[in-house]
């Protein structure tokens, strides 16, 4: 192996690192947790890459998960309709946490070469069953961001009747 090889793979596996830790400490989910907790939760995460076009899931599957995009956009469709693109550090479907068995409500597909970092009900569970105030915490904002997106679309449905 070349001095250089050996040099450029420590530089990109600290920076996958990095990078997955900078994503939860920014996101509104793990905004609660302390350093050490995050590296809990970073330990757990799933990193996948999509393709342009290529779908992240489908409309009607069974959600199992969160995603949060840490390069490229994702396009969210219904019915064939585009809702809206989210970029980098957005992140979606964190319905799939808390439900049973909820089916997707929508369409995600990558719209260019995509990273997300994936965040799975079995490892939301794990984190409860291993330390609930973990867990606790998560759930709270997961609530939190639930309700929040409730009260944007009834306040949208409010505003469509009216017109």
């Amino acid at each position: 192996m070349s001095l250089s090889l050996f040099w450029d793979n420590i530089f990109k596996k600290d920076r996958r690192v990095w990078t997955i830790q900078e994503a939860l400490k920014k996101n509104i989910v793990f905004k609660d947790l302390a350093p050490r907790e995050i590296n809990q939760i970073q330990v757990i995460t799933h990193v996948r890459s999509y393709s342009p076009g290529e779908p992240i899931f489908k409309q009607g599957e069974v959600g199992v998960g969160m995603y949060i995009i840490s390069k490229g956009s994702v396009e969210i469709i219904y019915d064939e309709n585009r809702i809206t693109t989210l970029k980098e550090d957005d992140f979606f479907g964190e319905l799939a946490l808390v439900e049973e068995r909820g089916i997707r409500t929508a369409t995600a597909i990558a719209k260019d070469d995509t990273q997300l970092i994936g965040f799975f009900k079995p490892d939301l569970i794990q984190i409860m069953n291993q330390t609930p105030e973990i867990g606790v915490k998560i759930l709270f904002r997961v609530a939190q961001v639930i309700g929040t997106r409730l009260h944007e679309t009834t306040a949208l449905v409010k505003t469509q009747q009216r017109n």
